[in-house]
């Protein structure tokens, strides 16, 4: 069923706006809708005032710095051992944050760069160990230099150039020796004597090439020294790196769980300025659209008179057609119909005011599952298995329909032992007997077939029947005559059926005929000018809605054979223990099938041939205006 709302008014002065906002959110039950939703209302937009934006952009801004830190120290989780902050929270929040921003950004900073360093030597370390071993003596002699030259393999002719303006800028004093780093690129080292160091360094300057430089830290020595120096860098950095991870780990844990609560609260915040563009105002009041469950509206008023006083009060207005459509839904039911919740806003959330189905889901669906697999075994795997997986889920659609499939299962043994049957005839092994009957005998598969047929005809005819009651109080005249004449002419074939099959007499058959035709006639003339062909299919239809629960006992005795065949493959086997392994793999098969199978088609029982008869979906989900930590 629907919680019941009412729409209402919330007018006060301007400004206690901020306090009226606070209470609403700690009651928790409001739902504040946009000013334009409610034309009635005779108020203009309410304007945010600079102070208001200030805030938001520096909760904005506040939050995302928040997150960067969260980001580099590891997200928190609101602990029980960390309370909510109290008093002016946004001070504290913003204080710590420019106390450990600053020690973040230095670690990250000095973090990067080690790792970028210690991305690029090893590419230093691997030209340098190309080069070593053709190094010129000279380069290890006092008062030389060297100087590398990179070029791509396709462009070696420039080396050659420039080794022969060297020789002659130093007069045959310098030594030059070249070498593939890799496939695309060749070195060449330069080493001279140090006085014709800005000699070269022009020419080289005036060439377009790649100068070999390595960081300023290894820029002097020789290069066995140079490696050597680099070797050791590379080793050192991890360590100082290390070092950096623990300080933030350090920090992590003394500031996570703060930085977590702050951005809590300030999201929450946040939000709560978000719902101000709904409101509206005069001169000296500000003005709200709200529902509120009617059980709790003069919790709402007590509330409100406590905290801000007389100057605020809730006007009542009256739920009209107009108001209904756009009343928002909370379905309330008890705790054992709650999992068929999630199964119906699958489909959609009902209209206010308009039948939860849930309840009549839970009564069928189950037993539409019971009777399709049909096992004690089966069920009893079915039921454990649910169970156990339904303990890894605290809450949601989840485990809504492992609790669902749970409640199948249950009803999947009671009709196991109604049919005799565990793990196909494995039952019938042990001693079991059908206490209603045998659907594996092929004597009573006619019997099965019709009393799905019945079934189908029962939920059919029940939907119909809340249909009409829901066209009823909607004053629908279409609904009224396609409903009524869905009914009436389902009508007409029962009694048709009867007459038929010896159980009705025969002068039954005219009352038959005449309820027939006249069903599907009100069909027609409710679809309009297309009626005349278009009744006649949608009574066809009805009538293929009726067959379809066919399935339920289809599905059934593919489950009984499936079983069938996996304990008579493991008797012609030959071997115990070959046989047993091709049984357990067949029923571990029919299981999964037993599980999935009926559930999808009582589903589609329900979507497709139940609720179309009567379910109108288009609800508005209740999203009261509260506080997310309270949630």
């Amino acid at each position: 069923m629907n919680l019941e709302m009412t729409p209402t008014e919330i007018i006060g002065l301007k400004t206690e706006l901020p306090l009226v906002l606070q209470t609403l959110r700690e009651v928790g039950c409001v739902q504040i809708d946009a000013l334009s939703e409610s034309p009635d209302i005779s108020a203009r937009p309410l304007a945010l005032d600079p102070a208001m934006l200030r805030r938001q952009e520096e909760l904005s801004f506040l939050t995302a710095r928040i997150g960067g830190l969260l980001d580099v120290l590891g997200d928190g989780q609101l602990s029980e051992t960390i309370s909510t902050p109290s008093g002016d929270y946004l001070e504290e929040a913003r204080d710590g944050v420019e106390t450990l921003m600053p020690k973040v950004q230095a670690l990250t900073i000095q973090q990067e760069k080690l790792e970028a360093e210690l991305a690029s030597l090893p590419g230093y370390e691997k030209t340098l160990k190309k080069l070593i071993p053709i190094i010129p003596r000279l380069a290890h002699e006092a008062g030389s230099r060297t100087i590398g030259v990179l070029v791509k393999r396709e462009h070696t002719g420039i080396l050659d150039s420039i080794g022969k303006q060297v020789l002659d800028l130093t007069g045959g004093h310098a030594e030059i020796v070249a070498s593939d780093v890799d496939t695309t690129m060749r070195a060449m080292l330069i080493v001279f004597p140090d006085e014709f160091t800005n000699q070269i360094e022009t020419l080289l300057g005036s060439e377009d090439i790649s100068r070999l430089r390595l960081p300023t830290e290894f820029g002097k020595g020789s290069p066995d020294d140079i490696l050597a120096s680099m070797q050791r860098r590379m080793s050192e950095i991890p360590k100082e790196i290390a070092v950096i991870e623990e300080e933030l780990r350090h920090l992590s844990v003394q500031w996570r769980g703060k930085l977590a609560v702050w951005r809590a609260v300030l999201e929450d915040d946040l939000e709560a300025t978000q719902v101000l563009p709904h409101f509206g105002e005069t001169d000296m009041t500000f003005v709200i659209a709200s529902w509120i469950p009617t059980e709790r509206i003069p919790e709402v008023k007590t509330a409100l008179t406590e905290k801000v006083g007389e100057t605020v009060f809730i006007k009542e207005l009256p739920l009209d057609a107009e108001m209904k459509k756009r009343a928002p839904v909370q379905l309330q039911n008890p705790a054992i119909i709650r999992p068929f919740e999630s199964l119906t806003n699958l489909l959609a959330l009902p209209r206010y005011g308009h039948i939860d189905p849930s309840s009549l889901m839970a009564f069928f669906l189950p037993i539409f599952f019971g009777m399709m697999l049909g096992d004690v075994g089966y069920g009893a795997l079915a039921l454990i298995i649910s169970l156990v997986i339904r303990r890894k889920f605290k809450a949601g659609i989840a485990r809504d329909i492992l609790t669902v499939l749970a409640m199948g299962a249950g009803w999947a043994i009671i009709f196991g032992f109604l049919y005799g049957e565990a793990f196909g005839t494995l039952g019938e092994e042990l001693g079991m007997h059908a206490i209603w009957f045998d659907r594996a005998s092929s004597e009573h598969v006619p019997g099965l077939l019709l009393m799905t047929l019945a079934i189908g005809a029962v939920h059919i005819t029940l939907g119909l029947v809340i249909g009409l009651w829901e066209a009823a109080k909607d004053k629908s005249r279409s609904h009224l005559l396609e409903r009524g004449g869905m009914l009436i002419g389902l009508i007409g074939l029962f009694f048709l059926v009867g007459v038929l099959t010896n159980y009705l007499p025969r002068h039954f058959m005219n009352l038959a005929i005449a309820s027939t035709i006249l069903g599907v006639v009100l069909l027609s003339v409710s679809i309009g000018w297309l009626g005349i062909a278009m009744g006649t299919i949608e009574f066809i239809g009805l009538i293929g809605n009726i067959l379809s629960y066919l399935r339920i006992a289809a599905i059934g005795l593919a489950s009984v054979y499936l079983a069938k065949v996996a304990n008579e493959v493991a008797g012609m086997a030959g071997n115990v223990i070959v046989g047993a392994i091709i049984a357990i793999l067949i029923h571990a098969l029919n299981l999964v099938l037993g599980m999935f199978s009926p559930t999808i088609h009582s589903l589609r029982l329900h979507y497709v041939e139940f609720f179309r008869k009567f379910y109108e979906g288009g609800g508005r989900p209740y999203e009261p205006f509260r506080s997310r930590l309270n949630r």
